[in-house]
């Protein structure tokens, strides 16, 4: 009777019911999406905030503290400036900076950069820099995914001028010693 009983139990056990996701939820799980035409700053914010932070924040939360700031803003494009003072109303502190390839390549935490694929249209974007020749984008128009560092420069930094982060503060540690790490020009203090 044991025996039939284990066997039972094991049979249950091949028979129980795996979770599948699709591409489309992988691709998304730590980004968050816009969802409206240019508010992939506030969308970039909430991820990067999401990543480094315990709080979960959504694109709304980081909507409301740009038009807390700002009546102005709404759903319309950003600056690093603006983005700088929505993080303020959250607690955080963050720095921008125009940097080459050389120190970009250092970075071991998620960073906001601007992309351009067309100048008229600038973009915002997380990117987690790994070593060997690969960046982590979180997108929040397309998802996640992995590109070539050769590929990622070409959209953020394509005239070999330095491209911009905006490099935020994790709350329990020092922008200082960020600060002493780059040479990069500082954008805004």
């Amino acid at each position: 009777m044991a025996k039939i009983l284990i066997l039972l139990l094991l049979v249950q056990q091949l028979n129980s019911q795996f979770i599948v996701s699709s591409y489309y939820e992988i691709r998304n799980k730590n980004v968050v999406r816009q969802n409206y035409e240019e508010s992939c700053g506030a969308a970039s914010i909430a991820t990067i905030l999401n990543l480094i932070d315990v709080k979960r924040y959504s694109e709304n939360d980081i909507l409301q503290k740009l038009k807390q700031n700002n009546n102005n803003i709404g759903t319309n494009l950003i600056s690093f400036m603006q983005m700088k003072q929505a993080l303020k109303l959250l607690g955080f502190h963050s720095v921008g900076y125009q940097i080459n390839q050389s120190i970009f390549n250092y970075f071991k935490i998620p960073v906001i950069v601007k992309i351009e694929n067309d100048p008229r249209y600038p973009h915002f974007v997380v990117v987690m820099n790994y070593s060997g020749d690969y960046v982590k984008i979180f997108d929040p128009n397309f998802g996640e995914y992995i590109s070539s560092k050769e590929q990622f420069y070409k959209l953020w930094d394509k005239n070999n001028n330095g491209g911009y982060v905006l490099i935020i503060k994790p709350k329990l540690l020092f922008i200082d010693q960020i600060n002493i790490e780059l040479n990069g020009k500082l954008i805004d203090n």
